[in-house]
């Protein structure tokens, strides 16, 4: 059985990703050079990667065991390696270029930390490429009509109201007529 409507697909793919940390405790970020994943698994519902949380961990652990006891770690992803390049430069720039002194940044080389791939509990490697796309396909009508249902529901909402409006409207015309003709 191919996974509910509830939770996307993860299917495999190459991702390039590169990691960002800081600490609140000085004014040092660290920033890994960009690197390809070879199996990586992204959520065809929400479009993120499976582990997000534990390529995390995985250099943030690898900062406490060489520099750094508190990090806040975070990594940032993405299919195309020109998308990952722009998001790379856009950060780097964003510390190399504030204020003189306030950020010291320290690039870690692919040398020195190298992400590892995370797997799913239940890889939907499993699964054939027409299933996945037939799921795929599948859960996308769903969403499609599940988002119809909403517009008639909305409509209908908006009919009721505009009706009740219609009506009040009528009866405070009526009240104001008995009103004139009581005086």
């Amino acid at each position: 059985m191919l996974p509910s409507e509830a939770f996307g697909i993860n299917r495999p793919t190459k991702v390039y990703m590169f990691g960002f940390a800081t600490s609140f405790n000085d004014s040092t970020v660290y920033l890994t050079d960009i690197q390809q994943v070879d199996t990586a698994w992204i959520d065809t519902r929400t479009d993120f990667i499976y582990g997000r949380q534990d390529f995390s961990y995985q250099f943030a652990e690898h900062l406490r065991s060489d520099e750094n006891p508190y990090p806040t770690a975070l990594v940032i992803f993405a299919e195309k390696r020109k998308d990952i390049e722009k998001k790379y430069l856009k950060l780097r720039k964003r510390y190399t270029t504030a204020k003189k002194g306030r950020f010291t940044l320290k690039n870690i080389d692919v040398n020195t930390f190298r992400f590892k791939s995370v797997k799913p509990e239940k890889p939907e490697e499993t699964y054939t490429k027409k299933q996945l796309k037939e799921a795929i396909k599948k859960e996308k009508n769903e969403l499609k009509q599940k988002q119809k249902e909403a517009k008639k529901l909305l409509k209908a909402d908006q009919k009721a109201k505009k009706e009740a409006t219609k009506k009040a409207m009528a009866e405070a015309k009526q009240r104001a007529k008995e009103l004139k003709n009581k005086k």
